[in-house]
């Protein structure tokens, strides 16, 4: 009779095999489904690259809807653990938001991420609604936390903002924009640091962000 640190035991050893028996089908879905696109990826190729039996893709993923969808929420899950929060102890808001506009799009130039932008992209015919809730997964967490952190500076006097989630979702959209008019273009060339802080100026800019040090004193 086992013990319970037997089975305890157990069960850890079929999460971790189940977990790596799901990456390994991911693995090979993604390679297809970027290779194909989803309308010309097939269970079957998915199967055979992966290679796994199709009763065990089958036993973790219904059909290939749900294959894709999950592998993208995991994508845009990835995206959003690796973006940081503002310092909430920085009072300037252009001060604090700067790595993170650097952050955001050094993500969003990682060529994994191009490439499964690049993948929504042509997927919208089925999916309509993939790329807002792509976008709400990935960078949504993101504009929570400028939200927040804007709010508190709001509320602590050192300036007044209307609508602060309105003003954290034009600083996030516009770091998207610079990242999609790559996703457009063939081997777009590498940005420079240099390069991305100009964005992120132009960002604070454009959004009225880059506050003078004097504002609320």
């Amino acid at each position: 009779m086992l013990s319970s640190n037997d089975r305890s035991d157990t069960g850890q050893s079929l999460d971790l095999r189940t977990a790596l028996k799901r990456r390994q089908i991911l693995d090979g879905a993604r390679q297809v489904f970027l290779l194909n696109g989803y309308a010309g990826a097939s269970m079957e190729e998915i199967t055979a690259r992966a290679g796994v039996s199709k009763g065990s893709i089958y036993h973790h993923f219904d059909n290939k809807d749900a294959l894709f969808g999950f592998l993208i929420r995991a994508e845009a899950e990835r995206i959003a653990r690796v973006l940081p929060a503002p310092d909430p102890n920085d009072p300037d808001p252009a001060s604090a938001l700067r790595p993170l506009g650097v952050a955001v799009l050094e993500t969003l130039d990682n060529p994994a991420t191009i490439a499964t932008l690049r993948l929504i992209i042509g997927a919208l015919g089925q999916f309509p609604h993939l790329g807002e809730a792509f976008l709400q997964d990935s960078l949504g967490p993101t504009v929570e936390r400028i939200t927040v952190y804007l709010d508190d500076r709001s509320v602590a006097g050192v300036f007044r903002i209307d609508d602060s989630r309105a003003l954290a979702e034009g600083f996030a959209r516009r770091c998207l924009a610079q990242a999609m008019e790559r996703v457009l273009v063939t081997d777009p060339p590498h940005r420079t640091d240099a390069e991305r802080s100009a964005v992120v100026e132009e960002a604070l800019w454009g959004l009225a962000l880059a506050i003078p040090s004097d504002q609320g004193e």
